[in-house]
């Protein structure tokens, strides 16, 4: 049964034919319905599939709407506007990052979430494993292929792809910091990723903050040399630096604190300047947003976190994109990371 021949039978086709055109809102929709919970499951699985498509808008402007990506843990609201785009899947392609804080601790959630999510590519950071003990095999059992730069017990980032990884450059061109595996490059489908993961800082006083700094200097000058007018870029991962105040719980008390002191800050603005796009903020300009929530102080189930994970793409990706979310769900499940996965949708 295709997923016109579907909705046939629980709609009008005057009803149908609205929304391929306009859309309907979700109430509107249920109510025309002769089996409205047969018509709620139709939806989720037309969704899940890339058949539908969901645009919220939270402040009824225009400028403010938001195409949802499917997940689990994600509902539809009364509000929300119903486009059926296609009997046949969109094409549209996913990546994603995320900080999982050790992947043989995480591997089991970080499968599970493979299998229910099935992205195109995936960045992960802090894997905290050695390259021997990488589990390329689950991976591939998963029907990723990987790339990896690891080292015993700290930092360590991989990348995860349905496609062949091709061009795949570990740690920095220039040569800096080859102790630290904090940076992983590599091209896929076209598109040159940038997987980073940025040291935290611990103090403003501190050796460690100074490295963070040079660490994002040098991180900059790569970028210039790898970013060019026609070629799609996205650089991604755990910045460890909340962009803007919006981004965290008490930006007063942070003020002028590692993650989110001003010569971070003017680091990042040099991202902008060179042509990258936050793609989460395209979507989403709300506060209390947040990708990462610190387990001593129960900031996840506080609601006070951090937004230092995200992907910044250069003009030619980002005027492909047609999503992006912070993935909460993920961080909900037991022994998860304190970090959520950030996910971008490109239609390519």
């Amino acid at each position: 049964m295709t997923t016109q021949e579907s909705f046939s039978a629980l709609i009008s086709d005057v009803i149908r034919k609205k929304l391929y055109t306009n859309g309907l809102d979700f109430t509107e929709l249920r109510l025309a319905s002769s089996s409205p919970e047969d018509l709620i499951e139709l939806i989720y699985r037309s969704w899940r599939n890339g058949n539908l498509r969901v645009e919220r808008n939270w402040k009824g402007l225009d400028a403010d709407k938001q195409n949802i990506l499917y997940s689990n843990n994600t509902c539809l609201l009364p509000n929300d506007r119903i486009f059926l785009e296609s009997e046949k899947p969109r094409k549209s392609w996913q990546v994603a990052t995320w900080n999982v804080n050790s992947i043989r601790t995480r591997l089991p959630l970080l499968l599970e979430w493979l299998s229910e999510h099935d992205p195109d590519v995936v960045c992960l950071q802090e894997t905290k494993v050695e390259d021997a003990l990488f589990p390329v095999l689950e991976l591939r059992q998963a029907g990723y292929e990987s790339v990896y730069y690891g080292q015993k017990s700290y930092n360590g980032v991989a990348i995860l792809s349905k496609s062949p990884i091709e061009d795949v450059q570990p740690g920095f061109l220039s040569g800096f910091d080859p102790q630290n595996a904090r940076l992983l490059s590599a091209s896929i489908s076209g598109i040159r990723l940038i997987n980073v993961y940025v040291p935290q800082g611990q103090t403003t006083e501190s050796d460690k903050f100074q490295y963070k700094l040079t660490f994002f200097a040098e991180l900059i000058a790569q970028i210039r040399q790898e970013n060019t007018a026609d070629k799609p870029l996205a650089i991604m991962g755990d910045f460890n630096i909340a962009p803007k105040a919006e981004d965290l719980a008490d930006p007063e008390a942070m003020l002028n604190k590692v993650s989110f002191h001003p010569k971070e800050h003017a680091l990042l603005a040099k991202l902008t300047d060179i042509g990258l796009s936050d793609i989460f903020r395209k979507f989403n300009t709300r506060a209390g947003q947040y990708s990462w929530w610190d387990f001593r102080t129960r900031g996840f189930e506080r609601g006070a976190g951090m937004r230092i994970d995200y992907i910044l793409a250069n003009s030619v990706l980002t005027s492909s994109c047609q999503a992006c979310i912070i993935d909460t769900g993920a961080r909900e499940q037991d022994r998860p990371s304190d970090h959520a996965p950030v996910i971008g949708e490109f239609k390519l």
